[in-house]
């Protein structure tokens, strides 16, 4: 099984041999010898385990369509802004990855056409910057000589106004004389009028020239700014032709959830294929990105949990999910899953060190390992993995645009130490060889080896469901067998006092009769009547008896039963009270808080039907009097028991009796009593016999009440029983995919100084 052939053929023969482990669990399970109830008890296990069915078909189905058997495939897994697609574009870049070389390429060309460079780009930004203080400083220098020479046209023609007003008020105070005299003659002011006139004339032609002049500089400004904010436009034009080329466009910009869909980059090594996928962080909206890291981990062989914390992952507060319990849920299938620390740096002083971790990131690596292993298995966990991926980005980095931020990093890394020396420093090149030379090595098996453990997991996840739905149906079991032993025992109690209580009820009736029937005769006796009279009166009252004794009998009988139904009633209501609570806080509430991956929505028989058997044991009075009362040679009669003992009458002392009134007397209660004992001892008898029969026909209709507590119970364990039967099964299947092959010891790698990258 472990030789993979035809890997959907296999898929195939996964789910077929569920279906036949179901199949034939069922089948047993289903042989209960025409046991209705147990047949209901399948059914409820025939809906766990069909669901379970299908759930695990949809599981290996979905494996199987995510599933890769020819490229080894490793996912960038972990926290948002851990730096997975900063680590992933490096290696694109230094894996010469063919879809970056041809982005590049084209890059370079667009750029070269465009002539774009850096410091063109400065300088025009210069230059605008200097046309805009300029075009400021104008408006600014226009905007004041235009209010100075308003100013100065405003003050002129305010002279001019006051110097007509002058005219006009001295006129009007001429007398009659001189302004005949004035007709030939002007005022001083009037002479000097036409000079202010042109003036003013002058002084608005001479600041209209001013204005034209700085309007026109202003326009020269403008126009050379507008023109260089246009050479400005079509390099941004440009640039923006060439930022969905440059290199670092899968980086993320810090925003949350910036990688919402996982992305695969195929590479080749050595001659082996192999491809990294991108996966979204595990920190952000998981609405968003919850089926994109399920599908991208399912198809996985191998995982590198990228973090930049050196430190164990996080286990959540305040009711959130920790990072560990995440990693737990999504990488606990894996064969093969690494720690990547990835340490920020952005001062190539970090670099310069004699190992790129300190000893603060050396202890919390150990103690992140430590936590690793023990939610994943040291046969998962492989060890971890330091590197610095954004300067070993930026010095692989060729592809950027101008206005990149990258740009100046990348600068400030350069004039510090080469290219190569930061790859080397930054744990980069370490990294590049170990995915060449050890984790990409017996791909195939690996191949293998992932993908079955998959599967396994699937089957594994569903036997320990099974048997974790079977140890709820077990311990309800248990406690419902108790539940039911209590019940049938407070029953069985119940009718024994009820069948001492109707001896006792019987007997004293009895007993009252044959008191009230020997006081009567005695009164009888005392009238001094003769012996055929007192043979007469005593049979009349044994012919009344057999009419009288029953009536009597069966108001004692209804009044004990009455008691018992209702004493009945109360216990089959305690025990479906009591099954009901089992089986919700048992198996209903449990099954709830586990979130089984089947439907636990079925039904359970949690009882008997209360009402119809209260019912029944009403009927029970009838029963039995009917027995005690019966004709058959079973039952007994009043005339019966008469006709068996006879009557005894002793006159062998009949003579003296005539002679002595008082020896009469004697002789006939004498005959009484005997009587008496005689009838109602034999009376008493027979009522023992027939109350004892009849108890044991009730107790007999009993037993089909105990039977019916008893389902619960029943179904349960044979529910638990198949459950159980299936998840067996699986376990079998489970070891028949296993691979056979020795454990292997974890990889060990140290990095020597300077670069202290270390994969251990």
């Amino acid at each position: 099984m472990s030789k993979i052939n035809k890997p959907n053929d296999f898929y195939d023969q996964v789910i077929a041999l569920v279906e036949q482990s179901l199949e034939s669990v069922l089948k047993r399970a289903s042989v209960t010898n025409g046991n209705l109830d147990l047949e209901g008890a399948i059914s409820n296990s025939r809906t766990l385990l069909e669901e379970f069915r299908n759930k695990t078909k949809e599981d290996i189905r979905t494996l199987q369509e995510l599933a890769e058997w020819d490229t080894f495939t490793i996912a960038f897994y972990g926290e948002t802004n851990a730096g997975k697609s900063t680590l992933i574009e490096t290696l694109r870049i230094l894996l010469h990855d063919t879809e970056k070389i041809a982005t590049q390429q084209q890059f370079k060309a667009l750029a070269k056409d465009m002539r774009v460079d850096p410091d063109s780009l400065v300088a025009l930004a210069k230059s605008i910057q200097q046309l805009e203080l300029q075009l400021t400083k104008s408006q600014g220098e226009a905007e004041l000589l235009t209010q100075k020479l308003q100013g100065e046209e405003q003050q002129q023609s305010a002279k001019l106004e006051v110097l007509k007003a002058t005219i006009k008020h001295k006129r009007n105070k001429l007398s009659l004389w001189q302004k005949l005299v004035f007709l030939i003659k002007k005022l001083d002011e009037e002479n000097a009028l036409p000079e202010q006139e042109l003036q003013l004339v002058q002084l608005r032609a001479s600041n209209k020239v001013k204005l034209e002049a700085i309007a026109e500089k202003l326009g020269k400004v403008s126009a050379e700014l507008n023109a260089r904010l246009g050479e400005r436009a079509q390099v941004e034009r440009s640039i923006a032709k060439l930022v969905p080329l440059q290199d670092g466009q899968i980086i993320g910009n810090g925003r949350s959830d910036f990688t919402r869909q996982s992305q695969a980059y195929r590479f080749t090594a050595n001659g082996q294929k192999f491809q990294l996928i991108d996966v979204p962080g595990i920190e952000g909206d998981e609405k968003l990105v919850m089926s994109a890291i399920e599908a991208s981990v399912k198809k996985a062989h191998a995982v590198f949990y990228v973090t930049r914390s050196a430190q164990p992952p996080g286990s959540g507060s305040d009711g959130q999910e920790g990072t560990i319990h995440k990693i737990k849920r999504q990488l606990g299938k894996q064969t093969e899953v690494w720690a990547i620390y990835n340490k920020s740096a952005t001062n190539p002083q970090v670099l310069r060190g004699e190992t790129l971790i300190n000893e603060n990131d050396s202890i919390g690596l150990v103690d992140m390992g430590k936590s690793l292993t023990g939610t994943l298995g040291a046969d998962t966990y492989k060890g971890h993995i330091c590197v610095s991926g954004m300067p070993a980005f930026l010095a692989s980095a060729s592809c950027l645009v101008p206005n990149n931020p990258h740009v100046n990093s990348r600068e400030k890394f350069l004039k510090v130490m080469k290219e190569s020396e930061i790859i080397e420093r930054s744990g980069m090149a370490a990294f590049l060889n170990f995915i060449r030379a050890e984790i990409c090595q017996n791909f195939q098996k690996k191949i293998n080896e992932a993908n079955l453990k998959k599967i396994r997991s699937c089957l594994q996840d569903g036997i320990a469901k099974l048997q974790q739905a079977g140890d709820h149906f077990a311990n309800a079991a248990q406690k419902l067998e108790a539940q039911q032993k209590s019940a049938s025992s407070q029953i069985d109690e119940l009718l024994s006092g009820t069948s001492q209580k109707l001896k006792s009820e019987c007997n004293d009736q009895l007993n009252k009769k044959k008191t009230d029937m020997r006081t009567d005769i005695y009164d009888y006796i005392a009238t001094d009547r003769s012996n055929d009279d007192f043979k007469e009166r005593l049979t009349a009252k044994f012919e009344e008896l057999k009419t009288s004794v029953g009536k009597d009998l069966e108001v004692r009988f209804t009044k004990v039963f009455e008691t018992f139904k209702c004493d009945a009633g109360e216990i089959i209501k305690k025990n479906q009270t009591n099954v009901d609570d089992i089986l919700q806080y048992t198996i209903d509430d449990p099954f709830s808080s586990l979130k089984l991956n089947f439907n636990t929505d079925f039904k359970m028989d949690k009882g008997i039907n209360v009402i119809g058997l209260i019912s029944t044991l009403g009927g029970a009075a009838g029963l039995i009097w009917t027995t005690f009362l019966a004709s058959s040679p079973a039952g007994w009669t009043v005339a019966a028991v008469l006709g068996a003992v006879g009557l005894v009458f002793s006159f062998y002392k009949a003579v003296r009796s005539l002679f002595s009134s008082d020896y009469k007397k004697v002789q006939q209660r004498k005959s009484a009593d005997e009587n008496l004992d005689k009838v109602f001892g034999k009376l008493t008898e027979k009522l023992t016999d027939n109350l004892e029969s009849a108890i044991v026909k009730i107790n007999e209709a009993l037993l089909d009440t105990k039977r019916q507590m008893r389902i619960p119970y029943e179904q349960c364990v044979n529910t638990e029983k198949a459950l159980k039967g299936i998840a067996n099964n699986l376990k079998v299947l489970d070891e028949q995919i296993k691979p056979k092959r020795a454990s292997a010891a974890a990889t060990t790698f140290t990095k020597s100084a300077p670069t202290g990258s270390a994969i251990a």
